[in-house]
């Protein structure tokens, strides 16, 4: 008598365990790709969108400048004598000044506009008040530019004059730069010659190369 062979018939526990570890895995596998599409999309979303924040809590910068405090000072810095043309604005918390002399102004005539701009601001923006930490809340930086022209091809540098004053809330005064002069003339002047010295190399060198 023939034996008869039993067929196997695939558990249907054996089935729906199959099919949960393949779900299981799918969702293991998407979750990483599902966020980094999403940092990638809003990345791409907020590519024109610049990142707004501020260094300043709500007890700095009180008082406040005022765009009728930016107005007047204009107004009165206007009258400096040798002053062809002035502007003011107010950017990143820095009140920024900049006096445009005739272009044969000198050194000491820039001197003397960069301290009557710095007299008028504090006649009517006291620096103690404005421009000078206070316990515990910052204040504005003031910065005044004073030239005669800025270079191009009609000014060269030979006479030109620029002076920069600078007063963050942080220090305690004004300090005053000469732009247009080395503060280490030697090392200047050092420089200078060892460029010219390169340059001269350069030129007999090539001179040398075209002879030949």
């Amino acid at each position: 008598m023939a034996k008869m062979k039993r067929k196997r018939v695939a558990s249907n526990k054996s089935k729906g365990q199959g099919h949960k570890l393949v779900w299981f895995t799918l969702i293991i596998i998407l979750i990483p790709v599902v966020i980094v599409g999403y940092v990638l999309l809003t990345s791409i979303g907020g590519q024109n969108h610049p990142v707004e924040g501020s260094r300043f809590s709500k007890t700095d910068l009180d008082p406040a400048i005022t765009d009728d405090n930016i107005s007047s000072l204009e107004s009165a810095l206007s009258n400096i004598e040798n002053v062809d043309k002035v502007s003011v604005n107010l950017l990143s918390a820095t009140l920024r000044v900049h006096i445009d002399l005739v272009d044969s102004a000198t050194d000491d005539v820039a001197s003397a506009a960069i301290d009557s701009a710095y007299n008028i601001v504090n006649e009517q923006l006291p620096i103690d008040t404005y421009f000078t930490n206070k316990d515990g809340s910052k204040m504005y930086d003031l910065e005044i530019d004073s030239y005669n022209y800025l270079i191009d091809d009609t000014h060269t540098a030979d006479g030109w004059t620029y002076l920069k004053l600078t007063k963050t809330g942080a220090s305690s005064g004004p300090i005053t730069d000469n732009m247009t002069a080395a503060k280490d003339a030697e090392l200047s002047n050092q420089l200078k010659a060892a460029s010219e010295q390169i340059q001269q190399n350069s030129a007999n060198a090539q001179n040398e190369e075209d002879g030949q």
